[in-house]
């Protein structure tokens, strides 16, 4: 019987019912919506959810309610629940499936067009207040792109849930020390972070190789201004902006503003480096071998396997999360035609197998590793009296060198080492270099132990500045902003105020500051002792020379403060 039918025939007997208990009810009023009935039986349609689970990302179920302190349901043909999260968890996580499973669900935190979809058992950070989620199913994972990409509407689907949250504790990391306006989405072309509109601080790690980042940042109304490290996002370019980023730190700035200037910044702090662990968000779905134990995680990238000697070939599975990326294993391409399955032959001892899923329209990649044993492992390698690989530092007779997380020896690399909170590069040998290096065509110092130096610092009775995120040396002008403090005393006693001062330093083409006078671009300009360029008044051997606000020295003739002076064509004051 068509469902429709099933439903409107249900109606009608409901209305039935209730038209005769009224008769026998004195007034003919019946009170129906004290509790409310719900049907003994569930029977969804294809795109309909057969199962909706919300917990907590402490792992406590959440009971689905009519209301926020309404009843407690099952899951039914209503397409709108209430939840209520009550303890300390930062979030939840929705496992929803259609009746039919050729569909697909993305769960969406926002009602928008371009809302980001987010897959079952994802964590979906919250804060403190009501947050209203979508769920959407779809007939497939086409026409879930097809919404998205062609339609650019991801609301065009099959069926749509809507959840109610209601969080009645803040999260640790929420910023309630600003002003209450808020992006609705933040995102980055590379790395990933979990967006929480009143978390204002991320930090983000990127590979060596990006060496620039689309960060989209959308405003929750579009009335309020959006500026990305500085510069002013419109809505004609869906609030993005590409910015560089140099190697190592970067600190990122995004503001959102209302027409009132009430201001929230978020800060994103992105680590540019080559740490083996930087790896797109691209996944297995799942990995599996013929032979041997594998206890697969998609956000883990190596496995050990040991297997008995007589096992010469051994079957590898590699299924990807999405059917249109692209898997090789050991570099030859797997397809779905053959289960995404290849057979490979082992060597004695230990083998290395590299499998790669690849989203080649977003250009990410993430590559997992199997090392796998097969019989005795004998050690070819000089590895000192260690019996078994580990990652981080590891002392040689050679020095101190750092493994990755395979067990294999970083070289020709930067390493940020979070116990000392210092970044180094390993040389070709995998020791780390001292003193001036040079990489990529700039300049860095690293003291006796390897670790970059950042800021001035004195190098054989020269002054040298480091990039400060960077390390890196720094050249030409450099513009430092001091803050100082003054005291002034007066009849009422004691007042102090602060002060912020710009000094102008410049460093030569060796990166050694320059002081005393010298020529650039035909203009004059001195710099004391300190290399603090001067301004105004400067008395030098004797002779009295005016400097402009931008430092050049004056010449011919120039009114200062009211009175007109004269300098000779060397700036000097002619008296």
């Amino acid at each position: 019987m068509n469902k429709n039918l099933k439903r409107i025939i249900a109606l009608t007997l409901i209305l039935s019912g209730y038209e005769a208990v009224s008769a026998i009810v004195p007034g003919g009023n019946l009170d129906i919506t004290t509790k409310t009935v719900y049907a003994a039986s569930y029977n969804p349609s294809d795109e309909e959810l057969k199962t909706l689970v919300i917990k907590s990302t402490d792992g406590d179920t959440l009971n689905l309610r009519d209301g926020f302190n309404g009843d407690n349901v099952k899951l039914s043909d209503d397409k709108e629940y209430y939840v209520k999260l009550t303890d300390d968890s930062d979030g939840i996580k929705i496992n929803a499936a259609p009746e039919d499973s050729d569909y697909i669900v993305r769960i969406f935190t926002s009602d928008k067009s371009d809302a980001t979809g987010i897959k079952p058992g994802e964590e979906i950070s919250l804060g403190k207040g009501n947050t209203t989620i979508y769920i959407r199913a779809y007939a497939s994972l086409s026409d879930y792109r097809k919404a998205k990409d062609d339609k650019k509407d991801v609301r065009v689907c099959k069926e749509e849930y809507t959840i109610n949250v209601l969080k009645t504790t803040e999260s640790s990391d929420e910023d309630n020390n600003q002003d209450k306006i808020y992006l609705e989405k933040l995102e980055l072309s590379k790395g990933s972070i979990n967006f929480l509109k009143q978390r204002t601080s991320y930090d983000v790690k990127v590979a060596e190789a990006v060496d620039e980042i689309k960060i989209t940042a959308s405003p929750e109304s579009e009335d309020d201004r959006v500026r990305i490290d500085g510069a002013l996002v419109e809505k004609s370019d869906s609030y993005k902006k590409t910015v560089d980023l140099k190697s190592g730190k970067n600190e990122i700035k995004v503001k959102v503003t209302d027409e009132d200037d009430n201001q929230r910044t978020y800060t994103l702090n992105i680590t540019r480096g080559s740490s083996s662990s930087n790896q797109d968000d691209v996944y297995l779905n799942d990995l599996t071998i013929s032979k041997g134990d594998l206890d697969f995680s998609e956000d883990d990238t190596s496995y050990k396997v040991d297997l008995d000697e007589a096992v010469s070939k051994i079957t590898i599975g590699a299924e990807p999360e999405d059917d249109q990326y692209l898997v090789t294993i050991n570099d030859k391409q797997i397809k779905s035609s053959d289960d995404y399955e290849k057979e490979i032959s082992l060597s004695k001892g230990k083998n290395t197998v590299k499998v790669v899923v690849e989203d080649e329209v977003n250009d990410k990649k993430r590559t997992y590793t199997l090392t796998i044993n097969r019989g005795k492992v004998e050690d070819t390698e000089n590895t000192d009296d260690s019996s078994s690989v580990k990652s981080g530092w590891v002392e040689t007779s050679e020095g101190w060198k750092y493994n990755d997380e395979n067990g294999e020896v970083l070289k020709n690399s930067w390493l940020f080492d979070k116990q000392a909170n210092v970044y180094c590069y390993l040389d070709e040998n995998g020791l780390r270099k001292t003193g001036w290096f040079k990489d990529k065509e700039k300049w860095y110092l690293l003291d006796n132990r390897g670790a970059m130096l950042t800021g001035w610092q004195e190098v054989d009775g020269k002054k040298y500045y480091l990039d400060s995120q960077s390390g890196a040396m720094k050249t030409g002008w450099y513009k430092e902003v001091v803050t100082q403090n003054n005291t002034t005393d007066s009849n009422g006693g004691t007042s102090a105020n602060t002060e912020t001062i710009e000094n102008w330093y410049y460093l030569n083409s060796d990166g050694s500051m320059k002081t005393d006078w010298f020529n650039e671009d035909g203009k004059w300009y001195f710099l004391n002792t300190n290399g603090v360029m001067q301004k105004g008044w400067l008395i030098s051997s004797t002779l009295k020379y005016y400097l402009n606000s931008d430092g050049s020295m004056a010449t011919g003739t120039k009114t200062i403060d009211g009175k007109v002076y004269k300098f000779n064509i060397n700036g000097v004051l002619i008296n």
